[in-house]
């Protein structure tokens, strides 16, 4: 009966421990966050636990929502076999006022690029006329949407492709999804859900590249952890108010586990060096929580 009712105590401890430990996380970002003249959302997913905050909300993706296309190509470069050096031609048609490492490198057009390269450069560089081309590529946003739907996460939506934003800055804030669908996004591709385990590593092995926002997440983190993930900024309206920016990602701890990161902001009045710092500020919080 002793033995019983010591077990019985040692449970509720350990329960009561985990809950304190993930709350106050929780509690730790809440406290980050309350004074800054924005809204943020964070989600944290480290094995089976989940540390949310204003989870509750939607968020504008801004270039975020190449990841899903990036895994919708892969998806499909597969079940068609499809090799990924496959050629595309850009043509002058396509070209259109935006960031675009690729476009300013092309010397004459028509261009021959690969499915590979496209790749690399909208995740690694956040281009947009590669972004463009390989939605072109899916056959449409539509059926961008249908790969997201079927990958099991219909709540996240893309209505608009990187050109379509450049025209209209109010666009900017029809991408949107919640900062836990992201994470399980993420976690669901390197759990072998949505993508085989070769493509997986194709995704995985682009956003460790990635070259923007590096005063984000990655700036919160040691020099030596590795990290891959996608960032997205928006233009500001007319009141200075950026609609969105975000950093969201996986980082490999000291002992080989993985946890996935997600922070956006949203209607900001901060400086794009405040939010950067805002950003990094949560992904030291959270590395030094975990490792």
């Amino acid at each position: 009966m002793k033995i019983k009712a010591f077990i019985l105590i040692l449970c509720i401890i350990t329960a009561i421990a985990i809950y304190t430990y993930r709350n106050n996380m929780v509690q730790k970002l809440y406290r980050i966050t309350l004074d800054k003249d924005c809204e943020v959302g964070v989600a944290v997913i480290h094995g089976n636990k989940h540390w949310l905050l204003n989870n509750d909300k939607s968020y504008p993706l801004m270039s975020v929502f190449k990841i899903f296309v990036a895994a919708a190509v892969l998806e499909k470069t597969e079940k068609e076999n499809t090799p990924l050096n496959s050629p595309i031609i850009i043509t002058p048609d396509i070209i259109y006022p935006t960031y675009s490492p690729l476009r300013d490198k092309i010397k004459q057009y028509p261009y021959q690029s690969s499915i590979e390269e496209l790749l690399t450069y909208m995740l690694a560089q956040s281009d947009n006329i590669a972004t463009d081309v390989l939605i072109s590529y899916l056959g449409g946003i539509d059926k961008l949407n249908q790969f997201i739907s079927s990958a099991g996460f219909p709540q996240i939506t893309i209505k608009v492709n990187e050109k379509q934003m450049s025209e209209d800055i109010q666009t900017q804030k029809l991408n949107v999804a919640h900062p836990q669908d992201i994470a399980l996004f993420l976690k669901a591709i390197n759990d072998g859900k949505i993508l085989s385990a070769k493509q997986a590593e194709v995704f995985r092995n682009i956003l460790k590249q990635t070259q923007t926002g590096l005063n984000k997440l990655k700036a919160g983190l040691p020099n030596n952890v590795v990290i891959g993930h996608k960032t997205g900024s928006s233009d500001r309206d007319n009141n200075e108010v950026k609609i969105g920016d975000n950093d969201t990602g996986f980082v490999v701890l000291p002992n080989g586990e993985i946890y996935y990161i997600v922070v956006m902001i949203k209607n900001s009045k901060m400086s794009d060096d405040q939010n950067a710092n805002l950003i990094s500020q949560i992904s030291k919080l959270v590395y030094e929580k975990l490792k």
